[in-house]
């Protein structure tokens, strides 16, 4: 075992993780960061959680099962950690241990009811994994009433309408988001499903289950490039820092073939990435303010942006 490390080796080990992690360097060299952390911290210390977190994030597409083992040290130690919780309810999800799954957000939207996103999984997973759509719907609905446009948590709403044989709901919301986005093709299968009367025998569009299903065609590069320029103008950013977002979005865009989608949240991320990567001193809760999104809409779409560039 390694010996533990004193305070201020702490502490810089923590200020070079975290560094690491802003300026999205290599995967493996971040990793090593946060491992050497976890090893040199007490188990417990704010150290500790910090590293057993962010490599439960690293850890959780590829390996759910490592993941949870980091999550489980940060939850002994932080009960309370709301975002944890959520972390070991998705790490489940991918194992298919959808009960377990549910405790889990169960326990996240428990200890941060407000959380739109903890309720939309919460809600999904109820619906499509474990069948109980009755259940769900409530959670849905607040995720729904919370987040509008996002097309995700749309989706998963009317699903659960069209379950409970409440397709004339279903088919509004769809229609009001497909107002926004006409060729999403998730979304034109889930009103040709409840337009039929939601057939027993058929199945709408799983989120679960996006990772093998074939997504929605993303806009054509050339057309997200200008989009991405043309909001950021608007909002006063230096030609630098455009330049710097352009490079985020390409790269990522690089890295999820096919599915890679420019919305509001998308915008806002690549965004905050862009400040970060040029130095600039800037926060999640301004740069959502500024793009009229929330912050666990950028939080959760930087996340998971920040996860797909480690891996290249």
């Amino acid at each position: 075992m390694t010996a533990a490390g004193t305070g201020d080796e702490l502490n810089t080990l923590r200020i070079r993780a975290e560094q690491a992690l802003q300026r999205d360097l290599p995967k493996d060299h971040v990793r090593g960061l946060l491992e050497t952390l976890v090893e040199r911290a007490v188990e417990g210390s704010p150290e500790a959680c910090f590293a057993n977190r962010h490599l439960a994030e690293m850890l959780l597409e590829d390996s759910p099962w490592r993941a949870a083992l980091h999550l489980r040290r940060l939850l002994k130690s932080c009960p309370e950690d709301d975002a944890g919780h959520a972390l070991m309810g998705l790490s489940q999800a991918l194992q298919a241990n959808y009960r377990m799954a549910v405790s889990s957000f169960r326990r996240a939207v428990a200890i941060s009811p407000a959380n739109p996103w903890y309720h939309h999984n919460l809600g999904h997973l109820l619906d499509v994994a474990l069948s109980r759509p009755q259940d769900a719907v409530a959670h849905l609905q607040r995720a729904f009433r919370a987040q509008p446009s996002q097309e995700e948590v749309g989706a998963s709403f009317a699903q659960c309408l069209g379950r409970l044989g409440r397709c004339a709901e279903g088919i509004e919301i769809v229609g009001a988001l497909l107002q926004r986005h006409p060729r999403h093709a998730e979304l034109l299968a889930l009103k040709g499903w409840l337009e039929r009367g939601a057939p027993a025998g058929a199945r709408g569009p799983s989120v679960l289950a996006k990772a093998q299903s074939k997504r929605a065609r993303p806009e054509p590069s050339a057309d997200a490039r200008a989009t991405l320029r043309a909001h950021l103008a608007k909002l006063g950013r230096s030609p630098a820092h455009v330049d710097e977002a352009v490079a985020v979005w390409e790269s990522y865009e690089a890295s999820v073939p096919g599915e890679a989608s420019l919305d509001g949240a998308t915008l806002a991320a690549v965004d905050y990435l862009a400040a970060r990567r040029s130095g600039q001193r800037v926060t999640q809760k301004h740069v959502a303010a500024e793009h009229g999104v929330t912050v666990n809409a950028l939080a959760t779409r930087h996340s998971k942006i920040r996860l797909r560039l480690m891996k290249r």
